[in-house]
């Protein structure tokens, strides 16, 4: 066989060959899920957690087709939404609070997911997904301190909420106001600190009586201002608000308090599908794309919140100032206190508040 026609040969086996693969890429895109023309409508918060799901989430989306639109507002304030509206539901899927979760299900306003639509799910931990929602983060509740400050005055970090009476610490002390996002969170913290629980909040409020000029934050920003200010050394709030301080330039540490059997407690948030919705394959996927690995580590690095996929911690493991202001490991993880929301009446612990707490 001459030159020639060895490569005539060679030509017509690679065509042969290429066709075939040719036809799988094509069939592999063809069972890529698509979205054309879908407008998915997301009822979250602003800020921070609106550019990561846009950035990190929503642009996967669009690449198959789609739209996304955020409907902007505090959970309780989607949740009104929700329940205000008529026929059509105001978004599609939500956040919310783990502190909702009774309320939500009681009123059965969620849509019965299709699990096998969302993967994802098998990173996550049992308790933290079922039929009806899915976890996407965690808080975890801490004392953040300047350690600089404390250093100076002679006071070793804080290691239990009962610390925070120090009198060296007077009016150097803030902690969430009831009304604020880490409000429930903290009111149970010492609550369990003081020996009370979910149904006994009392002993936790008369230890922040304890506490001398008692100051109090209603948005998380106020801690990140006022840690610069100097006017706080010591304050009480999810470790996404240390990370945020520690990049304004304050030298920060971070202890999840000693209380008891708990080192620590969470507030864990969590998605679901509005029922109503017809976009709900939509919803999924979404949901989907957001425990993947690059959305979680996304979030943690922009908002401070705690992957729920541990393939996410693994990689914070190593990110500078997350692993040193964050508990990254699920055995620490799984110590800390989560409140049981079907214990809280909390009617009654904003009464039992605005009673005793001294401002």
């Amino acid at each position: 066989m001459n030159k020639q026609s060895l490569w005539r040969v060679l030509a017509r086996l690679s065509i042969g060959m290429l066709v075939p693969l040719l036809l799988v890429g094509t069939a592999a895109s063809a069972d890529e899920p698509r979205f054309d023309g879908v407008t998915l409508r997301m009822g979250t918060w602003g800020a921070a957690t609106r550019t990561t799901l846009r950035d990190f989430v929503a642009k996967e989306f669009e690449k198959r087709g789609g739209k996304v639109e955020f409907v902007v507002g505090s959970p309780q304030d989607n949740f009104a939404k929700l329940i205000a509206s008529r026929g059509e539901p105001p978004f599609d899927l939500m956040d919310f609070l783990g502190t909702m979760v009774p309320e939500i299900m009681g009123r059965q306003l969620l849509a019965k997911l299709d699990l096998a639509k969302i993967p994802n799910v098998k990173y996550l931990q049992k308790d933290q997904y079922n039929d009806y929602m899915v976890a996407t983060w965690n808080t975890q509740e801490v004392i953040i301190y300047n350690k600089d400050k404390l250093k100076e005055i002679g006071v070793a970090p804080p290691q239990s909420l009962a610390d925070l009476r120090n009198p060296k610490l007077a009016g150097r002390v803030m902690i969430p106001d009831i009304s604020s996002g880490g409000g429930i969170e903290a009111v149970g913290a010492f609550a369990l600190s003081a020996g009370g629980d979910e149904q006994n909040i009392e002993p936790g409020l008369k230890l922040m009586n304890e506490i001398p000029d008692l100051r109090f934050w209603k948005s998380g920003g106020e801690v990140i201002t006022q840690f610069k200010s100097g006017d706080v050394w010591v304050a009480v709030a999810h470790s996404g608000w240390a990370i945020r301080t520690a990049r304004a330039g304050v030298n920060v540490g971070t202890v999840p308090a000693n209380m008891g059997k708990y080192q620590g407690i969470i507030k864990e948030g969590f998605v679901g599908v509005v029922k109503g919705t017809k976009n709900q394959a939509a919803a999924e996927f979404f949901i989907n794309t957001y425990l993947g690995v690059a959305a979680q580590e996304a979030f943690a690095i922009n908002v401070g919140v705690v992957p729920v996929n541990p393939e996410a911690r693994k990689v914070l493991a190593t990110t500078p100032v997350i692993k040193d202001l964050v508990v990254l490991d699920q055995a620490r993880i799984n110590k800390m206190a989560k409140l049981d929301p079907a214990k809280i009446d909390l009617s009654k612990w904003n009464d039992q508040w605005n009673r005793s707490v001294t401002r």
